[in-house]
C-alpha cells in the first residue's frame, strides 16, 4: 500500500488511463457480442467503479491477477505441448529412478515379456543379479542373454575406483559384485540358458539394457553412484524407426558387444577368450571368479 502512496501523479493518471482504454475495448467487445452483458458493464458496473477510487483499485488488482493466471496457465499449456513434443521426438517413454533399496523390486513389464537381452553393465548385480533386480527376470527367462560386464582388473576398473569415495572398500564391492553377477550367469547357463558374457576394459560411460523395443539408459561414468542416476527409457517409433534415442544407443551397445577388444568368459573354465575380429582365438587369461558368500 505505501508503494501506491507513494506513485507519482502523474504516473497514476497513466495508469488510469491506460485501464480505462482498456475496460472500454473490452467493453465494446461485450456489447458487439453479448448485449445484455454489453449494458450491465455500461450502464451498471462501470458508472459504481468510477465513482470510488478504492473500488476502482480492487477492481484493477483483482483484474491484473485474472490476467497473471490467463497467462500462466497459457504458458504452461504450452509448455506441456513443447515438452510432449520434444518428448515424442526423442521416443522417450520414461524416466525411473531409484528411490530406496526396494523401489524397483518390480521388474519393467516390456522388458519382462522380452525373448532376448543385451545388457551393458558395470557389476551387473543391481541390473539383474540380486532377488530385487529389475532386470532379474528378463535375464532367468530370456531365450537368449548377452552380457557386458567391466573387468575389475582394468586400468579402466581402478580408473572407476580411484574415483570413488572410498577407493579400497570400493575395490572389493566391485568384486564381489562381479563375481555374484558371473556365478548367477553360469548358474543359468548350466540349466540350459543361452548365455554369454563378454568383460570390457575401459571406464564405463552408459549402463544399457535393450530387450524388445525398449532401452533402458543409466549415465555412469566420472564415479557417480550408479543408483544416484535415473534410467531413461527409450523406445523404437515403428512409423519412424531412425528417429529417436532408441537407434543410437542400441546400436552403441551392439558395437560394444561386436568390439572384438572384449575378451569372451569361458563358464567352462574360468578363462577369458581373446579373438580376433573374425572370430578366431588369438589366446586366454585366466580370470578368477568371486563368488558372492
Amino acid at each position: 500500500m505505501h508503494a501506491i502512496h507513494a506513485r507519482s501523479p502523474g504516473f497514476a493518471m497513466i495508469q488510469q488511463v491506460l485501464f480505462h482504454a482498456f475496460v472500454s475495448v473490452l467493453a465494446i467487445g461485450i456489447a458487439f457480442s453479448l448485449p445484455a452483458v454489453a449494458s450491465f458493464v455500461l450502464y451498471e458496473w462501470w458508472p459504481r467503479v468510477s465513482a470510488s477510487s478504492k473500488l476502482l483499485l480492487v477492481t484493477e488488482l483483482g483484474l491484473a491477477a485474472l490476467l497473471v493466471l490467463f497467462f500462466n496457465a497459457l504458458h504452461l499449456a504450452w509448455e506441456g505441448l513443447r515438452v510432449k513434443r520434444l518428448h515424442d521426438i526423442a521416443a522417450l517413454v520414461q524416466v525411473r529412478r531409484d528411490r530406496g533399496p526396494d523401489s524397483r523390486k518390480a521388474a519393467p513389464k516390456v522388458a519382462a515379456t522380452a525373448r532376448d537381452a543385451l545388457i551393458l553393465s558395470v557389476t551387473g548385480y543391481h541390473t539383474f543379479a540380486e532377488d530385487n533386480a529389475p532386470f532379474r527376470d528378463l535375464v532367468d527367462h530370456g531365450f537368449e542373454t548377452r552380457v557386458l560386464l567391466l573387468n575389475p582388473y582394468s586400468e579402466g576398473a581402478r580408473e572407476r575406483i580411484r574415483s570413488l569415495p572410498d577407493p579400497e572398500k570400493a575395490d572389493a564391492l566391485y568384486r564381489e559384485e562381479i563375481g555374484a553377477s558371473i556365478a548367477h550367469l553360469k548358474a543359468l547357463r548350466d540349466s540350459g540358458r543361452r548365455i554369454r558374457l563378454k568383460l570390457y576394459d575401459r571406464a564405463p560411460f552408459w549402463s544399457i539394457v535393450v530387450a524388445g523395443e525398449r532401452a533402458w539408459v543409466r549415465y555412469c561414468h566420472d564415479g557417480y553412484p550408479l543408483r544416484s542416476q535415473p534410467d531413461y527409457v527409450f523406445a523404437l517409433r515403428p512409423d519412424q524407426p531412425t528417429q529417436g534415442l532408441f537407434p543410437p544407443f542400441c546400436m552403441y551397445a551392439l558395437n560394444q558387444w561386436n568390439d572384438p577388444a572384449h575378451a569372451e568368459y569361458d563358464f567352462a573354465t574360468g578363462d577369458l577368450v581373446h579373438r580376433t575380429p573374425e572370430g578366431a582365438e588369438v589366446g586366454r587369461t585366466s580370470f578368477p571368479l568371486f563368488a558372492a558368500g
